[in-house]
């Protein structure tokens, strides 16, 4: 039941739901207000046209009647000007055909031609002509085509399309349309508000509901979201599918073969009963709750004070050390959160969790965001900016890019000989090592899920190879993700890298295309953009758990994969309900109804206007991805970045496995100075301390009898976030207005 609940874990918060359905809907939102994004207007003016002497000459020279001629062939072109032709009276044409002098003509000319030309983006016959030749159609028109013959279609669509065919047939004469940004996604990554956008669009934006009342489930607008949820639902399955399979292969490994700690399975484990079905021995020492019940009260106290802020004195546990910043100035340029590392907050939970872990990991987890921030200071007085945003190359980016891959290359490596006999295994050969079942079994899903993953994405546009790449990136990601929890026991990660911008940064945007990048940068919205709450960490620890209780771990993952489905075919449908009773920008926050849905676009348009600049982007946009890789050019700076994380990395493992007296782990180069880890730098520091002084003064013997106050420590961090879950939420259904505000501080 717990590795059920743990996985499913996965699925409300950042890792999915937090903001899953507001980077499908809200960028046509944002498209409408801003700059840059909203392409030029589709109909026709006189200004669409460059050569007037051209446009009237190809609807002249098309056929007047297409049926007279039955058994002759007539290319789309000319089907297409055909019946634009058509909606030319018997007056107009007669004008045409008497000419006019100089480039533009008279008003009695100009005037039916654009008319015709504005009248025949509504004709329904053109996609479906478009489709029978061999336009030198735009990408993003190919892509429309198949379901722009659609009864059902929106006009506003429809409209689009025919102005990617016309301007397809009259090249020398009609200034092609600059289409919008959401125009280069293909239709299924995005849901549709186009046939209703007052209810799906501005609904979802501002909210159906009206005072208390309740919205039925049938008034969102399913026509709106059926279409991309078929895309992505099963995509999500998927790639949950494919960390299930990497999970259960990897599992001995690092449970066995490896005896990694996994700190939060193994603090959850000493709270559970023993196997006879007695109390856990935890609960019978009495300094489990002298560090249970101090913690507890504290936190009860300035819950308490939230309530009666005026007769109660909050209990602080954070410190300010920001004067410190007036004497080392350097700190001050480091890229860094600074109020985390110089304002720092004690966390119980962080602290207590130390006890599990090896003292270099504790001092190189503490230590990791005050030494990358004193670096970047240090850069930034040369003039070397490390900071970059989500989903865009950057030095900082690739510095945990380099640090990623390093480990992951690690890890292959130490598991080299156990992972290529289950290879072997999984293909149905004979190993040298005996590799349980849930292994292979493990090994086949995950490479048919990768298969599948591949053939999804190349389904909608990606190119095979970018998408073969981005799935290699996200791999790296899911695994070391996971090695961070299995090991250090840090639940607070954030990866800051996206194999998005990582192929960006390693092959150049002309290399990638624009639309490309898009594409690949909506996949890390929705998947990757927040993975501290993915679901392969909870995998990961589910299984050790299984492991702990002596359960199989084969049938907890296929319980857990099935609670995973099944969680997300509840939540969708719940979320939705909810965002369109009260709007997402309420439901949500600024990160999930502002930020996330624009990063994608944002980085697209920066690329796009960049490339024209240049004269680049219709040539780049028109090449294949092969003529594209003539054009590879990396971005020097972001290498650089990589490769000195990357050797650090290798560097510190080494010296590590070397050494027993080297006091550094690798782990400093996989947070570096994320938002995350100064948020936990400091407790881990107490933490580190506390361990060094009890083992210096009392042995080792004396920190295993510590080790039950520090398992309080956590214990009553723990109860103290439940209590105010719990009231608030009774105080919410009896009163219907939300509580005081509390969060640990």
């Amino acid at each position: 039941i717990l590795a059920m609940v743990l996985v499913s874990c996965s699925i409300p918060g950042r890792g999915l739901m937090h903001h899953f359905t507001a980077v499908l809907m809200l960028p046509h939102h944002a498209a409408r207000t801003t700059p840059g994004w909203q392409g030029d207007p589709v109909p026709f003016s006189e200004e669409s046209v460059t050569d007037w002497h051209r446009l009237v000459h190809a609807l002249l020279a098309a056929p007047a009647d297409l049926s007279a001629i039955p058994g002759e062939s007539v290319s789309a072109k000319n089907a297409i000007l055909a019946r634009i032709r058509a909606r030319l009276n018997s007056t107009d044409l007669n004008r045409l055909r008497q000419g006019f002098a100089g480039p533009t003509p008279p008003p009695a000319i100009r005037r039916p031609v654009i008319e015709a030309l504005n009248d025949a983006l509504a004709d329904r016959s053109l996609p479906k002509l478009a489709r029978s030749g061999d336009l030198p159609l735009p990408r993003h028109i190919r892509r429309r085509l198949k379901r722009a013959g659609h009864s059902d279609i929106a006009s506003t669509i429809l409209a689009q399309v025919n102005r990617g065919i016309i301007d397809a047939c009259l090249p020398e004469s009609i200034e092609p349309r600059a289409p919008g940004v959401i125009e280069h996604v293909p239709a299924v990554m995005l849901a549709d508000p186009s046939r209703d956008p007052g209810r799906a669009l501005d609904g979802f934006v501002n909210g159906l509901g009206t005072g208390d009342e309740w919205i039925s489930p049938s008034d969102i607008p399913v026509a709106a979201w059926s279409r991309t949820l078929l895309f992505w639902v099963p995509l999500i399955c998927t790639m949950a599918a494919l960390v299930t399979g990497l999970a259960l292969v990897i599992h001995r490994q690092w449970s066995v073969h490896e005896r990694l700690p996994y700190p939060t399975v193994e603090f959850a484990r000493a709270l559970f009963p023993q196997e006879d079905g007695s109390l856990s021995t935890v609960f019978r020492s009495h300094l489990f709750w002298l560090g249970a019940l101090p913690v507890f009260l504290l936190y009860m106290n300035n819950y308490a004070r939230a309530w009666w802020p005026e007769y109660l004195i909050p209990i602080r546990s954070s410190f300010d050390f920001w004067p410190l910043l007036d004497i080392f100035p350097v700190f001050k340029r480091g890229y860094a959160p600074l109020h985390c590392l110089f304002r720092p907050t004690i966390y119980f939970s962080v602290v207590g969790l130390t006890c599990f872990l090896a003292g270099d990991a504790t001092l190189s987890l503490g230590i990791a965001p005050y030494l990358y921030t004193l670096v970047t200071g240090i850069l930034a007085g040369y003039g070397i900016s490390v900071g970059g945003a989500f989903l865009r190359p950057s030095i900082n980016a690739f510095h945990h890019a380099g640090g990623y891959c390093a480990m992951f290359l690690v890890l292959l490596y130490t598991g080299r000989h156990y992972f290529a006999n289950t290879g072997r295994r999984v293909f149905g050969l004979a190993s040298t090592e005996k590799i349980p079942a849930a292994a292979v079994w493990g090994g086949r899903v995950a490479l048919g899920a990768g298969i599948l993953l591949l053939i999804q994405l190349v389904a909608v546009g990606i190119d095979w190879p970018l998408a073969l790449l981005y799935l290699a990136g996200a791999i790296v990601i899911y695994v070391v993700a996971s090695r961070l929890l299995a090991e250090v026991g840090l639940f607070r990660l954030q990866p800051f890298f996206f194999p998005c911008a990582l192929i960006w940064g390693m092959l150049g945007v002309r290399a990638v295309g624009p639309d490309q990048l898009l594409m690949l940068g909506l996949v890390s919205s929705v998947l990757l953009i927040y993975p501290r709450a993915t679901i392969m960490p909870f995998v990961v620890c589910a299984l050790r758990f299984a492991e702990r209780v002596r359960v199989r771990v084969g049938p907890v993952s296929a319980a857990g994969y099935g609670a995973f489905v099944l969680g997300l075919l509840v939540a969708i449908p719940v979320t939705l309900l909810i965002q369109y009773q009260y709007g997402a920008i309420r439901a949500g926050d600024g990160w999930s109804a502002g930020t996330a849905p624009r990063l994608a676009f944002a980085a697209t348009c920066s690329v796009r206007h960049h490339l024209a600049a240049q004269g680049l982007l219709d040539s780049t946009l028109r090449a294949g991805f092969f003529e594209r890789l003539a054009h590879i050019q990396p971005i020097p700076a972001c290498l650089v970045g990589f490769g000195i994380t990357f050797a650090l990395t290798w560097l510190f493992t080494f010296l590590r496995y070397r050494f027993a007296w080297w006091p550094f782990h690798p782990v400093m180069f996989l947070v570096l100075a994320s938002w995350q880890s100064t948020y936990v730098a400091f407790s881990f520091l107490i933490g580190w301390v506390i361990k060094a002084l009890v083992t210096k003064y009392g042995g080792a013997t004396a920190y295993l009898r510590l080790r039950p106050w520090m398992i309080g420590l956590v214990a009553g961090e723990l109860l103290a976030g439940l209590v105010p879950i719990v009231i608030g939420t009774i105080y919410y259904v009896v009163t219907g207005s939300p509580p005081p505000a509390y969060g640990f501080r």
